[in-house]
């Protein structure tokens, strides 16, 4: 009985050790048929799955016997099939012994050296015989996949593949006439990089997800060093037979045959768009210690989000560019904003200009100057040039507050490349802001400075307030009621320029000295003034017995001349306002009436006119007999334009 046990252990020993007993369990029947057609089928499975010497052996024979017990309790439900394929196994005497001593072989076009994978660190990692030879792919055994390639060699490398890289694998004898469908003697002949032609022939970045960890881990020690890179690859491929593809997701290389990849700008024109790309992000400029990037990139809008517009570029039908405007700015900002895309032009044109002056004649210096600082000093001259570039070809609209940065600092590294060679030139830009001209509004409104409107008849300058005096734009402008609402008043202005007694109340108020005094509005002829004519002044009005500036009433006429005065002056006031109104009243009812276009010009005179009378704020005072009758001139012309369009009735 002993001698029966012992001799059906030995034969259960010996079956379960065998290939084919393998596939009687119904999940290994895959791995078994992908097996069978394998260029290993007469080599069985114990060999490859346990590597060489006596240890091995009586473990193969009692993981037999191990394995039967799990299948028929079921036990392996609660597990997949997993094998690891030691190196030993594969290098063992009669098998692969010699293949790092036969090093080069042919992997269909590519040259793949066995020794110079396994004797070198690869991105500074140990491989293994399975790093490469897997079953990731679905019916092969123990195979080569190209994916695995990929993954080591263009990991970190794409989309762009340095050209250098193509040879380690694709042999240059290989591209010529007598084995490859075309000649690339042409190609090694003239040194072309091999993305010259074959663009975008890497696809994919290879990264880890989290998630993949979750497919074998639970443990949230382990997961925790999902960061650790280095002990992540010793781990699963030098310790385990893990293979890449279990958590990399795929690279792919190949020679890329749709028309709107292959059609792509940059594969030849490489680089284009970094100059607005440095101004958009707000980073990669010279001299500038912090980045400022466009708040409109900081809220992910991509250019599409401006450029909007479609522009015909070339004769191809349906070809088209898309552009922007300063309708793309009032399509998400609402009316008015096309007004600050101009001024932001305006002001870099003004800027760019005078930089590039100061630029041209710092080169000039440095050429000329002698000393051992001279190639220090040319270097700080190309930072400067280089924030000038991106600044003129990035276009200044896609950050502002960056380009105005950069210009700074161009200036800044002028001069110190100027000082470094004992230049006497010290240029001054006067269209720059300093780094502290506070202003939160500039964010939006840089270029504002170089903006001068009309503000109460007078000739406004942001330059001289916003820089100079370093006033904020709250001392003039209010976001309570209306975004940027003027609430300066004439009174508020006076309180900080009628301080100023060195200066002459023409100096400020040239439209109401001209009015008084006579000369040329345009192309009027102004007379003077009554009272100017007798030789009286603006003080003798405008100031009271405290010698403060006021807007005078009737009483003013009456310290120098008799009561009755008091009324002239009431009606002179009345009068020209009634009938101002009443020319409004009148232009109101022409625009309903349709109008040549020299006609369009003859109320585009009288608007303007009007507009005059009104910016003057005197209500006629400062020269009654000549506003009157501009008035009267007014009436005439309307009532002639309208009883026109009457007749033609």
């Amino acid at each position: 009985m002993p001698a029966a046990l012992i001799l059906l252990f030995v034969v259960s020993v010996e079956v379960t050790s065998t290939s084919r007993f393998c596939s009687s369990c119904h999940y290994m029947k895959p791995f078994f048929e992908s097996w069978k057609t394998s260029t290993h089928k007469d080599v069985q499975c114990k060999v490859c799955h346990y590597p060489p010497g006596f240890r091995s052996f009586f473990r193969t024979k009692i993981e037999g016997l191990v394995m039967v017990g799990r299948y028929w309790t079921r036990l392996y439900v609660k597990s997949k099939p997993w094998a690891e394929i030691q190196d030993e196994s594969c290098l063992r005497p009669g098998c692969h012994d010699r293949r790092l001593l036969e090093g080069a072989v042919d992997f269909g076009k590519v040259v793949f050296d066995h020794k110079a994978h396994f004797d070198d660190l690869k991105r500074g990692k140990k491989l293994r015989c399975t790093s490469c030879h897997s079953q990731i792919v679905q019916g092969e055994h123990i195979t080569v996949t190209s994916a695995s390639c990929f993954l080591c060699h263009f990991k970190d490398k794409t989309p762009q593949v340095r050209s250098e890289e193509c040879a380690v694998c694709h042999r240059k004898d290989e591209l010529l006439a007598a084995k490859d469908r075309f000649d690339h003697t042409a190609v090694f002949d003239n040194g072309y990089r091999c993305d010259k032609c074959h663009s975008r022939i890497v696809s994919g970045e290879g990264e880890v997800p989290k998630e993949n960890c979750y497919k074998c881990h639970f443990e949230q020690d382990r997961l925790e060093k999902y960061g650790d890179t280095e002990l992540m690859h010793l781990t699963h491929i030098a310790a385990n037979k893990i293979e890449c593809e279990q958590c990399h997701r795929e690279i792919q290389h190949k020679i890329v045959k749709n028309i709107e990849t292959i059609a792509d700008c940059q594969a030849c024109h490489q680089g284009t768009h970094s100059a607005q790309k440095v101004l958009y992000t707000g980073s990669g400029g010279k001299g500038v210690p912090h980045a400022t990037p466009n708040i409109m990139w900081e809220k992910g809008l991509s250019c599409q989000g401006c450029h909007m517009f479609h522009g015909a570029s070339g004769r191809l039908e349906g070809s088209d560019t898309l552009t922007a405007s300063g309708a793309a700015c009032e399509s998400c900002h609402g009316r008015g904003f096309d007004r600050i895309l101009k001024n932001w032009e305006k002001s870099t044109e003004k800027r760019l200009a005078e930089i590039k002056a100061i630029s041209a004649r710092a080169v000039a210096e440095v050429k000329a100057a002698a000393g051992p600082k001279k190639k220090e000093s040319a270097a700080l001259l190309d930072e400067a040039r280089f924030n000038i570039d991106v600044v003129e070809k990035g276009k200044s609209v896609h950050n502002m507050a960056y380009s105005q940065e950069l210009l700074t600092a161009s200036l800044e590294k002028i001069r110190e490349a100027l000082a470094a060679v004992g230049s006497s030139y010290r240029p001054e830009a006067t269209t720059l802001l300093t780094r502290e001209t506070p202003n939160a509004c500039l964010s939006c409104h840089a270029g504002i400075e170089e903006i001068t409107p009309s503000v109460f008849g007078l000739q406004f300058s942001h330059r001289k307030h916003a820089v100079g005096q370093k006033l904020d734009c709250a001392t003039c402008h209010s976001n309570v009621r209306r975004h940027g609402e003027l609430t300066a008043t004439k009174t508020s202005c006076a309180s900080c320029h009628h301080q100023q007694s060195k200066k002459t109340c023409g100096e400020c108020h040239t439209l109401q000295k001209t009015m008084y005094e006579g000369g040329a509005l345009g192309d009027v002829k102004v007379p003077k003034d009554m009272m100017a004519e007798a030789g009286a002044s603006c003080p003798d009005c405008h100031l009271d017995k405290a010698k403060m500036v006021i807007r005078p009433d009737g009483g003013a006429c009456v310290a120098c001349h008799d009561e009755k005065y008091r009324a002239t002056f009431t009606e002179w006031r009345d009068g020209v306002r009634s009938r101002a109104d009443e020319v409004r009243s009148a232009l109101h009812i022409l625009y309903k009436k349709p109008l040549t276009d020299p006609e369009k010009a003859e109320v585009s005179k009288i608007e303007e006119a009007l507009r005059t009378i009104d910016l003057d704020g005197s209500s006629g005072i400062h020269n009654f007999l000549f506003i009157d009758e501009v008035l009267t001139k007014m009436s005439a012309a309307i009532k002639s334009l309208g009883s026109g369009k009457e007749e033609k009735k």
